[in-house]
């Protein structure tokens, strides 16, 4: 591993642990055993490093659903993978999927304009999706965008709930998320009128 990508994961763990404003560059250095300077040749500021951080989880999350869109020709397989697939994203990679999800808003810098697209590019992939079982009268639904935000919604809770350790301990949280995911995506298929 490379000094940088060293200084992402230490600063990635103090950052879930201790919040934005207690995460300071001198801190990280003393983590990764190197001086101060050393972070300043890898990151401009804070800020920089804490931006690099969110795009590298963005991109790991958008990778892994990618995955997942060439995976079936049927709306409601692809749907269903999708699902699975950020919800396993989000158990495999907690603290990943806090940093582009759970960390306060006003604790991080200010997201830079430009680079939003990257993060709407996993609402337009599920979108997409909705969109296509829309069209071949699988999905009911009015606005597919929409859509997609109400299931990343629905999915995020589920994934929140196991990874801050707040499901009840009768459930398993295998079968919860599967359980789910199941109940969510059917939430979006069309009924068929009984014959």
């Amino acid at each position: 591993m490379s000094l940088r990508d060293d200084i992402l994961v230490e600063s990635r763990d103090m950052l879930i642990k201790q919040g934005f404003g207690k995460v300071s560059m001198r801190k990280i250095a003393k983590k990764v055993n190197v001086s101060a300077t050393s972070i300043y040749l890898h990151f401009k500021n804070k800020d920089d490093l804490l931006l690099a951080l969110v795009e590298s989880s963005i991109e790991k999350l958008s990778d892994a659903l990618k995955d997942q869109m060439v995976s079936s020709d049927d709306p409601v397989a692809k749907l269903e993978k999708m699902a699975n697939s950020f919800l396993k994203f989000a158990i495999e990679n907690p603290q990943e999927y806090e940093i582009i999800y759970m960390v306060r808003h006003e604790e991080m810098p200010k997201y830079p304009k430009e680079k939003f697209e990257q993060i709407r590019k996993i609402y337009e992939m599920l979108a997409e999706i909705i969109r296509e079982g829309q069209e071949n009268k699988l999905f009911q639904v009015e606005d597919p965008l929409m859509s997609a935000y109400t299931l990343w919604a629905q999915l995020h809770g589920v994934a929140s709930v196991v990874i801050s350790k707040r499901l009840d301990t009768r459930i398993p949280s295998g079968e919860f998320m599967s359980q789910a995911k199941n109940h969510i995506i059917q939430g979006f298929i069309t009924q068929k009128t009984p014959v």
